[in-house]
């Protein structure tokens, strides 16, 4: 019996270890969950959601399932007059300064986006113990929060997986956590539900003269 019990106990570790290598992107890519499969909950390591963003599964660029940021920017009677929504989903991880992380993925969209400003972008943004936000050594001069990429936005053609890269980012003085985004901007105020879906992200820490680990976030 206490043989049995070992084998069954051993037998769910090795299954637990499975579900967990699985749910990563690969053992370069910290981000659990990285292509959505798993639809695991941030309390379990996965994406935190906010405003009207949600795991789908109508659409996927690999597997069955992606994230959808999306929303409705409203036109009102009164200054400024429209109001604009940002939905998005994150992850957070330790980081030092001086560290340099670059994030990467796939945005596409299934009807035309309307208006502008209405985009999808990928983002990286630091933070320090506080939780205060520490945007970046390469734009916090131009009074940026955060590092993004290449935008989904009007001019993307529909029902294609466009690639997103933020480039390499650079964690500032005071840094204690990374955070890599995905994030749906709207503030057209044409009182249309439209967003952008997501999928396959990447999160690569950068290291020496010669960006070592780079090209992980390469695309596939």
């Amino acid at each position: 019996m206490r043989n049995h019990t070992r084998t069954l106990l051993a037998a769910a570790i090795i299954g637990l270890l499975a579900h967990t290598q699985q749910a990563l992107a690969d053992e370069h890519n910290p981000l659990l969950d990285a292509s959505f499969e798993e639809q695991l909950p941030a309390d379990k390591g996965g994406w935190g959601l906010f405003e009207n963003s949600l795991i789908s599964d109508s659409q996927a660029r690999t597997g069955s399932h992606s994230m959808y940021n999306g929303g409705l920017s409203k036109t009102v009677a009164y200054h400024p007059y429209f109001i604009g929504t940002v939905s998005g989903s994150f992850q957070e991880f330790p980081a030092a300064p001086g560290s340099r992380w670059r994030l990467t993925g796939y945005g596409m969209v299934v009807a035309k986006l309307l208006g502008t400003p209405a985009f999808g972008v990928v983002q990286i943004s630091f933070f320090d113990a506080d939780g205060n936000d520490l945007g970046t050594v390469e734009t916090m001069n131009a009074g940026a929060r955060a590092k993004t990429s290449n935008e989904v936005n009007n001019q993307s053609p529909v029902g294609e997986w466009l690639f997103l890269d933020t480039g390499i980012a650079t964690a500032p003085k005071g840094t204690a956590a990374v955070q890599a985004f995905t994030i749906y901007v709207d503030f057209s105020g044409l009182n249309t539900a439209q967003g952008v879906y997501f999928d396959d992200l990447t999160l690569c820490e950068v290291t020496g003269e010669n960006d070592a680990g780079s090209e992980l976030c390469d695309p596939d």
